[in-house]
């Protein structure tokens, strides 16, 4: 969904969309609306031709189909992007060696470590590695004294080059992580930066799970047009409420993250309680009729991450944590304490 669409363009969509996946028996799943949400909008002309010819064909949207559908268009394209500025990115460093050849007695040296970054470039590099090696070019460039009008023009221009292709990597980094819905980090984007935080903590490191309750009754009685603005709520205030060392991220349909560095199990359920607070209290309704839509609360489950534990693990404890919480009613706070207490 595009932050440029107006309320009515969505509403419209969300018109046709929702007819559409139940005629072809499509189960209403985020990465399924996504598909389809580009369908009905006419955004992505091959898509739109798939679908149709497979409509055409009377061919089954099964389970594999529909993820095939979401991995052509929605992964492999900012994989094959990847693969594109990565090509250039190495034309360009093969182009540096050339222009340095001309710059006598420092091309041994700077030649040495051009090779050993475009030898770094890997099909399977992954973006952060690739800037790396971006910033050991520029580094290196930096280091040499040009020599010649001519050479120096040359090497500002390839420099301005190579500051371009950052930016691209920049940009398809973001498209990958970032929820499309929210605007907050996506499930890939929670993962690589807990992972990167567990890494960096030097004391204490604590995970929310939190989730949105009785969303689905309040998506059915409300439509998926509301749903998708609490959502959108949802994200924005959670994002206001914690620090900006934090992390705030969306995992599933109505369940989202919070990543707390430095902050050890108690302080992270001050923060839990303080979310849970601030939405038990707010009286939502709708902008255009002043529709009251009642409340929206949560319930949130709390871990801290434990020295040479997985990833896996850590969310795993507050997984438990959050349905704790859910069973002991709802609208509450958990720590992976209470399970512990419980199983005793």
């Amino acid at each position: 969904m595009n932050n440029t669409e107006s309320l009515e363009e969505t509403a419209r969509y969300v018109r046709l969309i929702l007819p559409l996946m139940t005629k072809h028996a499509i189960p209403i799943t985020p990465k399924n609306y996504t598909t389809w949400y580009c369908y009905v909008s006419g955004k992505n002309k091959e898509l739109q031709e798939t679908i149709d010819s497979n409509i055409e064909k009377k061919e089954k949207f099964s389970k594999k189909t529909n993820e095939m559908l979401y991995q052509r268009f929605f992964v492999e394209q900012y994989e094959n992007t990847l693969n594109v500025i990565r090509k250039n990115l190495q034309e360009t460093l093969l182009s540096i060696l050339r222009e340095l050849a001309e710059i006598s007695g420092q091309t041994e040296i700077f030649e040495s470590s051009t090779l050993k970054c475009v030898d770094k470039l890997s099909e399977n590099m992954s973006v952060k590695e690739i800037r790396n090696v971006l910033d050991e070019v520029i580094i290196a460039t930096r280091s040499i004294r040009r020599s010649g009008e001519s050479t120096q023009q040359r090497l500002k221009e390839t420099k301005e080059d190579m500051q371009v292709l950052q930016k691209e990597f920049e940009q398809a980094k973001s498209e990958l992580l970032v929820d499309f819905l929210t605007g907050i980090m996506n499930r890939k984007g929670f993962y690589e930066t807990l992972e990167k935080s567990v890494s960096k903590t030097t004391g204490h490191l604590s995970l929310l799970i939190v989730d949105i309750d009785h969303f689905k009754k309040f998506n059915d009685m409300h439509g998926h047009i509301v749903g998708d603005e609490i959502l959108r709520f949802m994200a924005k205030n959670m994002q206001k409420s914690v620090r900006g060392s934090d992390f705030t991220a969306r995992i599933g349909g109505e369940e989202f993250a919070v990543i707390l560095p430095e902050t050890p199990l108690l302080g992270a359920t001050t923060v839990a309680e303080t979310l849970r607070v601030s939405f038990a209290q707010l009286k939502l309704e709708k902008k255009a009729k002043s529709e009251s839509l009642g409340t929206i609360t949560v319930s949130v489950g709390v871990a801290q991450y434990q020295p040479g534990e997985s990833l896996e693990n850590l969310i795993n404890r507050a997984d438990k944590a959050l349905y704790f919480a859910k069973n002991s009613g709802r609208n509450r706070v958990a720590t992976e304490s209470d399970v512990t207490n419980q199983d005793q």
